[in-house]
């Protein structure tokens, strides 16, 4: 069986534990331009995770084919976050654009897919 097989319905696993991913915005988040200080890390986590795990399962499309899509899905998963579609909308796209950039960071780590 090829490597490149996907089973029909299973989401694909980018390889990059999801404990990295908060780990990583949780440095950032600050220092981002669209930072709110009247809100927590764990009011933008869930916009980040978004992001990263749509990028990661859809390497294909643009963000603009998708961000009708996130707008949807935030309503639907936004969790404990008290964030606007409007609040969250720049931190779920960070989670899109860098999710590339730290599922490579964590391969050239060496740590095994999967973990």
């Amino acid at each position: 069986m090829s490597t490149d097989y996907q089973i029909p319905g299973r989401v694909p696993e980018d390889g990059v534990p999801r404990q990295a991913v908060s780990d990583y915005w949780r440095e950032r988040f600050p220092s981002e331009p669209y930072y709110d200080n009247n809100q927590f890390f764990d009011d933008y986590e869930p916009a980040y995770q978004l992001g990263h795990r749509t990028r990661a399962d859809d390497m294909i499309r643009a963000y603009e084919e998708v961000e009708a899509e996130l707008q949807t899905r935030w309503a639907q998963e936004h969790g404990q976050s008290k964030l606007s579609w409007e609040q969250a909308r720049n931190a779920v796209r960070r989670g899109w654009d860098e999710s590339t950039a730290l599922r490579q960071a964590h391969l050239d780590k060496g740590v095994p897919r999967g973990t």
